[in-house]
């Protein structure tokens, strides 16, 4: 799948060379910079001269500002139509990447569902297999056969530790350019029956970003009354 396009110049309508008007703007302006180094007061009127040109300088400065208004003007309605344009284009791809990265979510929330599942089966089979060598080993112990009932019972306590501990590694999905992180989203919030505080952080009145930070930093594994969320897997893609 590719994707082409037509590179497209746009060129705000600015001033390319100094305007005799902007020319005789600048050297008014440097005139009153060394005009106001030369200023010294040494009484009232002094100091009422040097008030009335500071009015002078507010003024000349309010100059400059309407005279590159029109330009600045012109600079803005083109970087805004620019932006608008890159905007629109930019909108449909967003919601490209957001489908996408919904639809490779919900099939890496899917194969961990069946890994957690087959997981859950395997432990279930071995605690299955534990509770079997205990009966056996009572049955032995019953028929006097000590040293076979022991047997037994070792057996059952080994199968019982590998039920307990038993983790299933299976490959996660993988793809080049793209990468993916557990995450949680909120999915209902009762502000009824949330408490003020959890873990000695204050969410109430009810702070969604601060639940979010105690969901993630426990690893999804705080219960907050009121607060229903559901793990997630996070999808970023890289060019």
């Amino acid at each position: 799948m590719s994707i082409s396009a037509v590179k497209e110049e746009v060129v705000a309508v600015l001033p390319t060379t100094v305007t005799p008007d902007e020319k005789k703007i600048s050297k008014e302006v440097t005139a009153i910079e060394f005009q106001a180094e030369s200023i010294i007061i040494q009484d009232e009127a002094d100091y009422q001269q040097a008030a009335e040109f500071g009015r002078t300088i507010k003024q000349k400065a309010a100059e400059v500002v309407e005279f590159f208004k029109p330009m600045k003007d012109s600079a803005y309605k083109a970087h805004k139509e620019i932006c608008d344009r890159e905007k629109m284009m930019l909108t449909p791809l967003k919601n490209a990447e957001n489908i996408l990265k919904k639809t490779m979510s919900a099939y890496a929330l899917e194969q961990e569902r069946k890994r957690k599942a087959l997981e859950e089966e395997m432990r279930r089979k071995a605690e299955e297999e534990a509770n079997r060598k205990i009966e056996e080993a009572i049955a032995l112990e019953e028929q006097g056969k000590i040293e076979e009932a022991e047997a037994a019972m070792l057996d059952a306590q080994i199968t019982d530790s590998v039920a307990r501990g038993a983790t299933l590694v299976v490959e996660k999905p993988k793809a080049e350019g793209v990468s993916v992180s557990k995450d949680w989203e909120i999915v209902s919030i009762n502000d009824a029956i949330v408490p003020l505080k959890v873990a000695g952080v204050t969410i109430r009145p009810v702070d969604e970003k601060a639940v979010m930070r105690l969901i993630r930093a426990s690893k999804g594994t705080v219960s907050i009354p009121g607060v229903v969320y559901k793990e997630t897997a996070k999808m970023s893609f890289r060019r």
